[in-house]
């Protein structure tokens, strides 16, 4: 039985899904020289297809060419790995997560501020 496509992006298509958002639209030898590094052309394309039957990207074809761009914006799915991540990995609970890296220390005194600033912006935003 086939696995199932995983809902998260490995390494390799987060890096190919960043040049496509930064870029907008590409085609597969430009994504292939946008990336950091030598990568081969076929091993750019099959991840190419492999992001195209998850339904993250879409293309046209011009010329012989395809052009790919992101189903959805990078916010997008940010949000929904994210989500994803919050179900798996913290029993459904965002404060979890949220603990877990003050916890930690991951976030810097800045993050805690900007946080508290947006925290206030939307308690204001829930008054009105």
């Amino acid at each position: 039985m086939p696995r199932k496509p995983s809902k998260t992006f490995t390494d390799k298509e987060v890096e190919i899904m960043n040049v496509v958002w930064n870029l907008g639209e590409a085609t597969a030898r430009q994504i292939q020289e946008a990336l950091p590094g030598e990568r081969h052309y076929n091993s750019v394309l099959t991840i190419i297809r492999v992001l195209e039957k998850k339904g993250h990207l879409v293309y046209r074809v011009e010329g012989k060419a395809h052009v790919y761009r992101a189903k959805a914006p990078q916010e997008k799915a940010q949000r929904k790995v994210l989500s994803h991540l919050i179900k798996q990995v913290f029993g459904g609970s965002p404060a979890s997560l949220v603990l877990h890296l003050v916890e930690t220390g991951e976030l810097t005194e800045d993050d805690l501020h900007q946080a508290r600033e947006l925290i206030a912006v939307k308690k204001k935003e829930g008054k009105k």
